[in-house]
């Protein structure tokens, strides 16, 4: 793998698309993490824990590959009253969750998180 190679640490159809539209392929590895949310978290430093640990996690899993190569991750959660709502885990689960943010404007929040290579 060259320097210039970039792991893609989600399987994001999304993601991977935006990145092709800029001209870059990466390697798709998604990164299998725990998303529980820490006691009292608040919803930014959730998801900005999250798309650094997918990162390191997805570079440390791939550790011969990913040496010398760019790894990017990203998370976005979706905030309705200061409280981040999940994937749902079924069809129903997600009609409540469109009725809760029905009329209303919910806050999304992403963030990034690109390591260099050679980088932890």
């Amino acid at each position: 793998m060259t320097s210039s190679a970039l792991i893609l640490a989600s399987a994001s159809p999304r993601r991977r698309d935006l990145l092709g539209r800029l001209g870059l392929t990466p390697e798709v590895r998604p990164a299998d993490i725990d998303e529980t949310a820490l006691p009292g978290e608040r919803p930014d430093d959730y998801v900005l824990r999250l798309a650094r640990h997918k990162a390191r996690s997805a570079r440390s899993a791939h550790a011969a590959e990913a040496a010398d190569a760019w790894v990017l991750a990203a998370d976005t959660v979706v905030v309705l009253d200061d409280e981040v709502l999940g994937k749902p885990a079924d069809r129903s689960e997600a009609r409540r969750m469109l009725g809760r943010v029905s009329g209303r404007v919910p806050e999304v929040l992403t963030a990034t998180c690109l390591l260099a290579p050679g980088g932890a």
